[in-house]
């Protein structure tokens, strides 16, 4: 049987509301397929992509998250979250590793995401294709925030 790692690290795990501190609820949806092309057509890959997980984090301002996604000894997906002090913008970083002899590894990254702006990023190691699309939205509320990640 396959161990699978499905880590989820969150820096905010109080159940009160706030105020005055922002809150920033992260949605994404990652995808994998695999391409023997060293330069794929992205749209093609993507229409034969699989939906493989959809993790949802909520993190204050100012504070990183990360989510980590994989099978042991196999592949693994990091995604790091890094908002603003205000949660209006964030930057996320995915980083993919696949396990040959050694670990191979691919990343990507995007900066001053606006928060409700939906992003999509890819990252290919050897035959291996991941699709992330992502969006992001800032709340001052933590039941409105877990309102609107249970949404969809």
């Amino acid at each position: 049987m396959k161990k699978h790692l499905f880590l989820l690290l969150l820096s905010l795990v109080s159940t009160t509301a706030f105020a005055d501190v922002p809150l920033l609820a992260i949605k994404v949806d990652i995808y994998r397929t695999q391409s023997n092309q060293p330069t794929p057509n992205m749209i093609k890959a993507f229409a034969g992509a699989k939906l493989e997980h959809q993790p949802k984090l909520i993190t204050e301002g100012g504070k990183q998250a990360m989510i980590e996604i994989g099978e042991q000894d196999k592949h693994m997906l990091s995604i790091t979250f890094i908002p603003t002090k205000d949660g209006a913008y964030y930057s996320a970083n995915m980083q993919y590793k696949i396990k040959q002899q050694d670990w191979l590894q691919a990343s990507s990254e995007s900066e001053k995401i606006s928060e409700n702006q939906s992003l999509f990023m890819s990252s290919q190691v050897g035959e291996q294709l991941v699709f992330m699309q992502l969006i992001g939205k800032r709340f001052y509320d933590i039941e409105a925030a877990r309102t609107w990640l249970a949404s969809d």
